[in-house]
């Protein structure tokens, strides 16, 4: 079952899933974390790099990529370098950029390839994979309906006519994220207070988060997101 923490504050949030992260970093070598992108979890990278002392048998991931140029605002990649790696005192971590120069399939593969030669597992198992969650239930770049949900074999795929921009991406997928030791969803603010209440319900195409595995999940959000989370359901 999802484990459901309620913190005051966004502030709250983003620290807490920051310690639950850097505990794993602090348990496992080497730690394969893999990060989501959006506005959200930068502040968790912000705390991680002050938290985490060593970060030199670390290796992070994209959860997802867009499709544009590695200094794009909108790249993934820009956001973890700027608000974590750039940060970090000593010796950074080691990141993986997704090859935005190919094609989104091919890039897809390349990934999917590097996953499997340095992870353990089939699928490979991360040590610990953060998402974000969107206003429609989405997380990484699984779109409710997307052919990406059904995807069972693949470690990574491409999204094209994604229905936010930029269109093309590369995802992990969901088979990934249930292989991961760790997951952890992190969602702020009323804006997401609906997808949340998705997300905890019934496995639902039309709300992808609510796919996700559930068993080593925990659900992160501040009191704004709950809003629409039975009182009940917060125990």
């Amino acid at each position: 079952m999802t484990r459901l923490t309620v913190t005051a504050t966004p502030a709250e949030a983003t620290d807490l899933a920051a310690q639950r992260i850097a505990a794993v970093i602090a348990s496992e070598h080497p730690a394969h974390v893999a990060l989501a992108g959006g506005n959200t979890p930068r502040a968790t990278y912000a705390r991680l790099a002050r938290t985490v002392e060593d970060w030199s048998d670390v290796e992070l991931w994209l959860g997802d990529e867009r499709m544009v140029a590695p200094d794009s605002p909108d790249a993934n990649l820009r956001l973890v370098s700027e608000a974590l790696v750039e940060r970090v005192p000593g010796s950074p971590p080691l990141l993986h950029p997704v090859q935005t120069e190919l094609p989104a399939d091919r890039a897809a593969d390349a990934y999917a390839k590097l996953l499997a030669e340095r992870l353990p597992g089939d699928p490979p198992a991360l040590s610990v994979a953060l998402l974000g969650l969107g206003p429609d239930a989405h997380t990484a770049s699984l779109f409710p309906g997307a052919p990406a949900l059904a995807e069972r074999s693949a470690l990574c795929v491409a999204v094209h006519h994604a229905p936010k921009p930029p269109p093309d991406r590369v995802t992990l997928t969901l088979p990934v994220f249930a292989a991961a030791r760790r997951l952890i969803v992190l969602a702020t603010g009323a804006g997401k207070a609906v997808a949340v209440a998705a997300m905890l319900a019934a496995p639902d195409p039309a709300a992808p988060a609510s796919l996700v595995a559930r068993e080593r999940l925990e659900l992160i959000i501040d009191e704004a997101a709950a809003g629409a989370v039975p009182a009940a359901g917060r125990a």
